[in-house]
């Protein structure tokens, strides 16, 4: 993605650890109050704004102080966004700020917050003074409330998948570029450490070349869970649901995806929406990865029963991925390293020995917030921005492609251009 067209400078001031951000330069025309920062000597600093109105004004000419809480707006508090609410109160880089979501309901859970209610996102976005939102809306709604975000000048976290279809994707993804506004979407596993480990073992070749992957999410979800009728019609389903991280991460992983096959069902519930399937997935590379899934299933494996990275589901500790090459393999998330000893060309004659690699503690959603913190105060990019989103969706929509037309489908390719203004 093109680089946007904001950028906050940090100067640490002599004699003193006192640190300033500016993106621009600020003037008398953008409603705001300024002040000299001065550095311990006295001397006259940068000029930064103090608590003012944002509303309305580019991203770019925005100044977010390094001793200010970043104020976070959050659209929809189903489960996910409730998650979200509860990272953002415990982290001391933000502050909840304010709370959309039509069901007046949660009127109360936004209370009990310490935050203001707003019944629509565009009144939330309008009425409050936001320097940043996350949207836990509905999938259908991801890119229209990203749009109007965006076009408010607020960065934006945004829940995957990116959007409902490839061409709503690229009109955020064109947004984001034309306002200079940074999207982070959320496909918060590439936080977690093992993810990591994995690509250290894959770019060192410490199994060979890879040749693929086989992998498994079965986890019975609760009847209740489709009380909520987005999750029963057609895109609220497993895969853009659920597949979508583990599309992502072997995106991440392998590589760019040449050609998915898949078979999907309705069987054991018969809604509108996919209950499961099974995917084979080609790689640029010639690896093949092959995954079965079903959220009509109760299993040990998943990838939130391995991690126990979702505190609603009881972990098993199991792993779900397995990676195979031409000189050993590992299981994954939980990293065990399969590698024959003491021969060059290893072969089945030869005995293969485990080997566990410690991780790291598992809080990828958290490290995934402070990323978000810090990319709106300018000192990161976007770790997934909207363009890697894209292929990922795209990838996530050639399986229901293949699925409906019973053959090999190409995910499209990005459009040339379509990251930048």
């Amino acid at each position: 993605m093109a680089a946007p067209r904001y950028g906050i400078e940090e100067t640490a001031l002599e004699g003193g650890p006192a640190r300033i951000r500016r993106i621009g330069q600020p003037s008398a025309a953008d409603g705001l109050k300024h002040r000299q920062v001065c550095d311990n000597r006295g001397a006259a600093g940068l000029l930064v704004a103090s608590e003012g109105d944002y509303r309305g004004r580019p991203f770019r000419d925005r100044v977010i102080q390094s001793a200010r809480q970043i104020q976070v707006g959050i659209v929809g508090l189903g489960a996910m966004g409730r998650r979200h609410l509860r990272l953002v109160t415990s982290n001391p880089e933000c502050r909840l700020a304010a709370v959309a979501d039509p069901a007046p309901q949660l009127r109360r859970a936004a209370a009990a917050a310490g935050a203001p209610w707003h019944a629509s996102y565009e009144r939330m976005i309008e009425q409050e003074q936001l320097d940043a939102v996350i949207v836990a809306a509905p999938t259908q709604l991801h890119a229209k409330v990203g749009l109007h975000a965006v076009g408010a000048g607020i960065p934006t976290l945004l829940e995957k998948p990116l959007a409902h279809s490839l061409d709503a994707g690229l009109d955020l993804m064109r947004a984001s570029a034309r306002h200079g506004v940074p999207v982070c979407v959320g496909h918060h596993r590439r936080f977690d450490p093992s993810i990591a480990a994995a690509r250290k073992i894959l770019d060192r070749s410490r199994i060979g070349r890879l040749v693929g992957v086989s992998g498994l999410w079965a986890l019975r979800k609760p009847d209740r869970y489709f009380d909520t009728e987005w999750r029963r019609n057609h895109g609220g389903g497993p895969v853009l649901t659920n597949m979508i991280h583990d599309i992502d991460l072997l995106r991440h992983l392998c590589g760019e995806v040449r050609s998915i096959y898949a078979e999907t069902g309705t069987r054991e519930r018969g809604l509108e929406v996919e209950d499961g399937g099974a995917i084979v997935l080609r790689f640029e590379s010639g690896a093949v990865a092959t995954v079965s899934f079903s959220d009509a299933a109760a299993s040990p494996w998943g990838w939130e029963r391995a991690t126990g990275e979702n505190p609603e589901i009881p972990p098993s500790g199991q792993n779900c991925y397995q990676f195979f090459g031409t000189a050993g393999a590992f299981e994954f998330p939980a990293i065990r390293l399969w590698r024959t000893q003491g021969c060059a060309k290893p072969d089945w004659s030869r005995r293969i020995v485990p080997h566990d690699r410690p991780t790291a503690a598992r809080r990828a959603l958290a490290d995934q917030l402070l990323h978000f913190c810090n990319v709106v105060r300018g000192k990161e990019q976007p770790a997934v921005g909207p363009d890697d989103a894209w292929l990922t969706l795209s990838a996530a929509l050639a399986v229901l492609e293949s699925s409906r037309r019973k053959r090999p489908v190409r995910p499209a390719r990005l459009p040339s251009g379509a990251n930048s203004e």
